[in-house]
């Protein structure tokens, strides 16, 4: 009874124009996007100078290091007009430092030194607290001699987060974790709008009342949430081409993620009254949800205050195993929280709705 269920509800869920082409196009138009990303990465730092004094050590390392390695990762230029004008519109540096005529002089004197570092537009906030508190560690200890190591700062240093260092991601990496968070957050909308129309046109009442038993009702219906969820997520991650990356993780870890939105389906089911209410209050979750995907892919949105928001923690497991090869120990956690949320909401949604018979 329940596998005639499921098959039903999937052919009254293509059956509907809207669910069927929504579903479509956006499997489509999400590998559209995927493909069309850039797969290389740009490794270059793009550090511009103006070295007005160009008696100091620092000058002639850069120009010696530049002979070595053309092409490196900083360009020096003549004026400090010039430098302004390439970082601001061509898109190839992301700071760039001035250094004064009188630098080496004010420094034997002991006086205070000031350097001057501009960023290019749309630079994360934390790379410009970084590159700060180096300036002025600079400004502070900075002397003719100490001038020269300033092209060496980083030889050592603290990598937080992710050591990204020899294995940099490029844009269509860090775009596939929010790819597949979306396609599962459509099925929401679908699995809401069928639990929901079933509930208040009675045909959740006959099917009961008949062969069908009352926890055989929602088994299906979670069943058809998590075929129509997993089905097409797993398709597109075939697609893509990231199902090599430890399978069984992965796919475990999608079939959580599935379970997560099913179980939100079934809560918006409960809380909504027809299927306009169904819309206003998937709209309502659902964009929340996205948030934690651009987190990964601009690394500079991310904030404290999104691990409270569940879709956090799938989209953090995927970004883990598709990007840095994690194994169960490190998304064991993410993948705890992703069942007992998606089960919370499953049966909180499952018991809201009995109040509705």
């Amino acid at each position: 009874m329940i596998g005639t269920l499921v098959v039903n509800d999937i052919k009254l869920f293509f059956r509907n124009r809207f669910f069927a082409i929504v579903t479509a196009i956006g499997v489509v138009f999400y590998l559209i996007i995927y493909f069309l990303l850039p797969n290389q990465v740009d490794e270059n730092l793009g550090m511009a100078f103006f070295i007005e004094d160009r008696e100091i050590p620092l000058y002639q390392r850069l120009i010696d290091e530049n002979d070595e390695n053309p092409g490196g990762d900083y360009t020096i230029f003549d004026s400090e007009a010039e430098m302004l004008t390439a970082l601001e519109e061509t898109g190839d540096f992301f700071v760039g430092l001035s250094l004064p005529a009188d630098l080496s002089a004010a420094a034997a004197r002991g006086e205070q030194v000031e350097l001057n570092a501009y960023y290019a537009p749309g630079v994360p906030a934390e790379a410009k607290q970084i590159f700060h508190d180096v300036l002025v560690l600079v400004a502070n200890t900075i002397n003719p001699e100490t001038l020269a190591s300033l092209a060496r700062f980083n030889d050592t240093g603290i990598v937080l987060g992710n050591d990204m260092t020899g294995a940099p991601l490029s844009m269509r990496d860090r775009f596939a974790p929010l790819l597949l968070m979306m396609i599962v957050v459509i099925e929401v909308f679908g699995l809401a709008t069928l639990l929901n129309r079933d509930v208040d046109n009675g045909t959740a009442r006959a099917l009961i009342t008949g062969p069908l038993r009352l926890h055989q009702f929602f088994v299906g219906k979670a069943l058809m949430g998590m075929v129509l969820a997993f089905g097409q997520v797993l398709l597109l991650s075939a697609v893509m081409g990231i199902l090599g990356t430890a399978p069984l993780l992965l796919l475990t870890t999608l079939l959580l993620g599935s379970l997560l939105m099913v179980g939100l389906g079934f809560f918006i089911a409960a809380i909504s009254k027809d299927n306009t209410s169904v819309m206003g209050w998937a709209i309502v979750f659902i964009i929340p949800m996205v948030f934690p995907g651009f987190s990964v892919l601009l690394p500079g949105l991310s904030s404290g205050w999104m691990e409270l928001i569940p879709s956090y923690f799938f989209v953090d497991s995927l970004h883990r195993i598709i990007n840095f090869g994690a194994g169960w120990a490190d998304v064991a956690g993410n993948l705890a929280i992703l069942l007992l949320v998606g089960a919370g909401s499953m049966a909180v949604g499952t018991a809201a709705i009995l109040r509705k018979f």
